[in-house]
């Protein structure tokens, strides 16, 4: 379910902002930046390295937060948001601070808030304060790594891709924000109405429109507009033996233009009930070991799960003890690597201009985004990079984005998955059910929908000898298709054992349901904590994939209920 605690709903209102559009760009902070950038310069503990490296970015603008339960609104805050990021680098003897992490201690990236006032004083003070302790912690940070690095069997490369500065200067933010008058009533109208065989309905809306602020000893200077929304909708229903059985509905744009109409969306959330509904007064969920057909937001997500981390080169963090010694810090992704099908080809382009949410002008690095193609008749040709080098690959491609304080990784933007053929709609469940057949099956398993990470309430541990691990997020929708074209829904399944290698198993493709846009973090575990309304946007534009043989289990997820007689 939609847990409260993680949506970022503050009940305390901040400062009030105008209730529409978006605030002009705040050229105090910049001032205010740019002063303690030069100031920096003078940062030196005695015995240790002066600052190589000071990177400010400031997020300046409102949040509207609205979350609603069962018709009405449970929730609300419209809040000014101000955050600096500050990063301070220290280098010796080729190396820096970053790119290193040790449990439980400080680096070189202090996060912090700042006054809503355009108040000169007020401002600077708090970003000296950010860049002195992120100074004292990136000196701290460089002598653990110093220490570290001793027994690695050959030397790393470098920490840092130089980039030429960059002058950018937005005059105007074209984002259409969503007002707090409608944020209210998205969220009730989406959870009005709901049958009785529905135990709850919850909804989050949020809209976040700003600007950021980027000003770099390097000399780039960026004022870049920045902001998206999102609306979630989860139901949640219960059968007679206690397991809850679960859907849900989310839409995410650039603002609020790119979303459908109120009247769109409950008519989405209407069926979505109802289907609900059917499925939890159906029968209880079988084993499944068979060909596997995903469709439309299902496509996208399988995708995003399995393939983004296979296309970033951005390699790991190293980190403090003896686990990393035997690495060298190679890429998350492996340069010739098949993928895919023969044929297949992918690629990222978030430069192009079709008001996708996963396309922008540059990123959080203040590069500008270039297409890469990355897969090649199946196989990894390129990755995606920030301007963190690997052994394998240097230059940054403009896919530099992070979240919070986290390091500025390599994030997917507007990803495009092409087949080598595909089959039409009917063709496509023909070719399933004849490989149904083949295995002594009359049906086919056809998954519409997957959970997201972002909604995950279960995290999954695996201990040595325990299985495999699901490797996929569960089955929001999926049913059983029959020759007669008979969908059976069925319900609380979860994968055994998949990872990348079961995009190798492919064996067709279909019409897809066009762009899916969503929020997401960077590959890896971090995904599964951005919480419902978090995250970075990402774009997928894949295919219907039809996959030869995946495991699903029943799972049940209740809790065991005694009658007494």
């Amino acid at each position: 379910m939609i847990i409260v605690a993680s949506l970022g709903v503050s009940l305390a209102l901040g400062a009030a902002p105008a209730e529409e559009g978006v605030a002009p760009a705040s050229a105090a902070i910049e001032a205010a930046l740019v002063a303690e950038l030069e100031r920096a310069s003078e940062l030196r503990l005695p015995d240790k390295a002066a600052p190589s490296l000071v990177l400010y970015d400031v997020l300046d603008g409102d949040v509207r937060n609205c979350f609603g339960e069962d018709g009405g609104v449970v929730m609300e805050s419209l809040e000014r948001f101000r955050n600096l990021r500050a990063e301070v680098r220290v280098a010796e003897g080729g190396m820096d601070s970053s790119n290193f992490r040790a449990f439980g201690e400080p680096d070189g990236v202090v996060s912090r808030r700042l006054p809503v006032a355009d108040d000169a004083y007020a401002l600077r003070r708090e970003v000296w304060l950010a860049t002195d302790a992120a100074y004292k912690h990136a000196v701290e940070q460089l002598s653990r790594k110093q220490a570290a690095v001793q027994e690695l069997p050959e030397p790393l490369p470098p920490d840092w891709t130089p980039a030429s500065p960059v002058v950018v200067r937005a005059e105007k933010h074209d984002g259409n924000a969503m007002g707090m008058a409608e944020c209210r009533e998205v969220v009730s109208r989406l959870t009005a109405g709901a049958p009785s065989s529905i135990e709850q309905v919850q909804a989050v809306a949020r809209d976040w429109h700003g600007w950021r602020t980027v000003v770099t000893s390097e000399g780039t200077r960026a004022w870049l507009p920045t902001g998206n929304v999102v609306v979630r909708v989860e139901a949640t229903a219960r059968r007679a033996d206690g397991t809850p059985v679960q859907d849900a509905r989310w839409w995410v744009g650039r603002d609020r233009s790119s979303l459908p109409s109120l009247a769109e969306m409950e008519a989405e959330v209407v069926a979505m009930r109802a289907r609900l509904a059917a499925v939890a007064a159906g029968p209880s969920p079988e084993p499944w070991l068979g060909p596997v057909l995903f469709e439309g937001p299902a496509a996208a997500e399988l995708f995003s799960q399995l393939l983004a981390a296979e296309i970033v080169g951005t390699p790991p963090e190293l980190e403090d003890g003896d686990s990393f010694l035997a690495s060298t810090r190679g890429a998350m992704a492996r340069l010739g690597r098949r993928l895919l099908p023969d044929g297949w080809r992918v690629h990222d382009d978030p430069s192009t201009r079709t008001g996708r949410a996963g396309e922008y002008a540059y990123d959080h690095d203040v590069v500008a985004p270039s297409r890469v193609d990355l897969v090649v008749d199946g196989v990894l040709r390129e990755v995606l990079m920030s301007r963190v080098p690997s052994k394998f690959r240097s230059a940054s491609t403009g896919h530099g984005r992070s979240l919070g304080e986290s390091r500025r990784g390599a994030i997917p933007g507007y990803v495009h998955v092409t087949p080598r053929r595909k089959l039409s709609e009917a063709a496509l469940r023909r070719k399933a059910l004849q490989l149904a057949r083949q295995v002594g099956l009359d049906r086919v398993l056809v998954i519409e929908r997957l959970r997201p990470p972002a909604m995950a309430n279960r995290l999954d541990i695996t201990i040595s000898g325990e299985g495999p691990p699901p490797g996929l997020t569960d089955p929001y929708e999926a049913c059983l298709l029959d020759k007669k074209g008979h969908c059976e829904p069925v319900r609380n399944l979860r994968f055994v054992g998949v990872d990348r290698r079961s995009l190798r198993d492919i064996v067709a493709a279909g019409p897809g349901a066009g762009p899916v846009d969503t929020l997401d973090g960077p590959p890896g575990p971090e995904r599964f904590g951005i919480g419902s309304t978090g995250g970075v946007p990402v774009t997928w534009e894949v295919p219907s994939v039809l996959v030869a043989e995946m495991e699903l289990d029943p799972s049940t997820g209740g809790e065991p209920r005694v009658i007494a007689p």
